[in-house]
């Protein structure tokens, strides 16, 4: 069971870091499945050859969802890194120089340029990292904010129900919904963790607290985010099965209302 969940926001490239988020999260929540991958692993297993690119593509929606299938068994599978495109012809009309700039992105995760390319019309670029951690650029941020939601309360849908019996009825959880989270985005800019393990039911209400890390992903490990000062509370109403977002600190975060 998920206990945190980290979010680093770059608005810049529409980059978002994150721990705790899968890639069948991604796959289950996303509007914009891609119609086809560039796999920036030259190594890469999966997939078939492409000449121009000298990478591996993924062509069809049902391939790729066959292959984010096939990516929950991390063991023996390759690095999720890829890029998604939308049309064949234009792929091969890369240049050698934009060709390079791929794998260059491929090789060390991050940019040179612009992250979406005009000829691929991409939407995502995913990468796995180390420590379960992984990057993925966004053109429509609203993308991730909606599998943040599905995540979110997914879990905690978890944490309340972890103790049901098979005779009772589970306890739902509202979605927590887009608006709400895009709120967080000047906290999310700077870091934060959304902590479940403190979570409990007090007055009929669950509190999840949230902690600025800023960029110190040593931090991650263990519970050493709780040295630092919690910034917010997100708390959900089990009897109006309502969120809202409570700013504990006395700092500049959340924008105004």
């Amino acid at each position: 069971m998920t206990e945190s969940v980290y979010v680093h926001i770059d608005t810049t490239s529409n980059a978002v870091l994150t721990k705790g988020l899968t890639a069948t999260d991604f796959a289950n929540s996303i509007v914009h499945f891609p119609q086809n991958l560039l796999l920036l692993d030259p190594s890469a297993s999966a997939g078939e050859y492409e000449s121009h690119t000298g990478l591996k593509v993924i062509r069809g929606t049902e391939n790729i969802q066959r292959f984010f299938s096939s990516s929950r068994n991390r063991r023996g599978f390759d690095e999720l890194k890829w890029i998604d495109f939308t049309d064949l012809t234009m792929l091969k009309e890369l240049t050698p120089l934009e060709i390079s700039e791929l794998l260059y992105f491929g090789h060390m995760k991050t940019h040179l340029h612009s992250p979406f390319f005009y000829k691929l019309q991409n939407n995502f670029v995913y990468f796995d990292l180390n420590d379960q951690l992984n990057r993925i650029y966004y053109r429509y941020l609203d993308e991730f904010y909606r599998i943040f939601a599905s995540k979110l309360s997914s879990i905690l849908s978890d944490k309340i129900n972890v103790k049901k019996s098979f005779f009772k009825k589970e306890t739902p959880v509202e979605k927590i919904s887009v608006e709400l989270l895009k709120e967080m985005r000047n906290l999310m800019q700077e870091g934060i963790i959304f902590s479940f393990d403190q979570v409990g039911l007090i007055d009929g209400k669950y509190r999840i607290p949230i902690y600025v890390i800023e960029d110190y992903i040593w931090k991650l490990k263990g519970t050493r985010y709780r040295e630092e000062e919690i910034i917010a509370t997100l708390i959900y109403s089990v009897t109006d099965r309502h969120w809202q977002l409570v700013e504990d600190a006395d700092l500049s975060y959340l924008p105004l209302k």
